[in-house]
């Protein structure tokens, strides 16, 4: 089930973006408009509204945007250009529906006490993965762009430490143990089996060996659409087929793997 299109209109944040929207489509063909209204009435609004959110956002780091995707045959959303650079982008979206069946948390109530809840690494990775065969065969980098009007999931699991884990996988805290003794000894370290990391996995043949994963994506950015003020974290892709040029965004901090994670350990820095 989406949300009903109904709940968004009425306030001043998404009356504007749904009325800037649809004034910027009007400049194009109007199949283009007729798409993105059915899909904000009829099919999802909460992902029509991460497509115009994404738009706007692009558009606000002073980048022409233009649709892209070809209604019949499908493709990527947006072709971008700036100084001389272009690049591609793709909207999707985690509805609120799932944020919370995923998560554990509710939209807006949020509980009196400390309570447990679950990040959303692997449903991450899974549109990434249904993604990748969409943002392949382009003449430049391809950014995917995942938002969530989910006001607590958008704070709490698009957040850096979710950015970091896009990179890493989950990680978990361990210590060596005394083969003699069968203690831990020493000091406690993190560690990581690339569980649901986006870009790197143990290599199929040798498993103590990393490859790169979903090339075609160049970069990600995670974007709190239901939040005030939004945040927006980035992640950069450590071998793509087409490198994401980050200034391009520059009110926006990436996240990236420090040179020599292939041979561990895994370290991430902010750039």
């Amino acid at each position: 089930m989406t949300a009903n299109p109904k709940e968004y209109l009425g306030t001043k944040f998404f009356d504007k973006l749904i009325g800037g929207h649809r004034e910027w489509l009007m400049g194009f063909d109007k199949v283009y408009l007729e798409t993105w209204q059915n899909l904000f009435t009829k099919n999802n609004s909460e992902a029509a509204l991460c497509e115009a959110a994404t738009r706007k956002l692009l558009f606000d780091h002073g980048c022409n945007v233009k649709p892209f995707e070809d209604p019949s045959s499908g493709g990527v959303d947006f072709k971008c250009s700036k100084n001389g650079n272009t690049f591609y982008a793709e909207a999707t979206c985690i509805t609120k529906n799932v944020a919370s069946d995923k998560t554990g948390l509710t939209h807006l109530t949020i509980p009196n006490e400390a309570t447990d809840y679950a990040y959303l690494t692997r449903t991450i990775c899974q549109e990434l993965s249904n993604k990748t065969s969409q943002c392949s065969g382009l003449d430049a980098p391809c950014i995917v762009v995942i938002g969530t009007c989910h006001f607590q999931a958008g704070c709490l699991c698009f957040d850096d430490l979710a950015a970091e884990e896009l990179l890493t996988g989950k990680t978990h805290i361990t210590k060596r143990i005394d083969r003699d003794s069968g203690k831990a000894v020493g000091e406690s370290y993190e560690l990581t089996q690339l569980e649901s990391a986006a870009f790197i996995r143990p290599n199929a043949k040798s498993p103590h060996f990393i490859e790169h994963a979903r090339c075609p994506i160049s970069a990600v950015l995670l974007c709190a659409f239901g939040t005030d003020p939004m945040h927006t974290a980035g992640i950069l892709h450590p071998d793509p087929t087409n490198i994401f040029n980050r200034a391009l965004l520059p009110d926006i901090t990436f996240c990236r793997l420090v040179d020599g994670y292939a041979r561990g350990p895994l370290e991430v820095e902010w750039i």
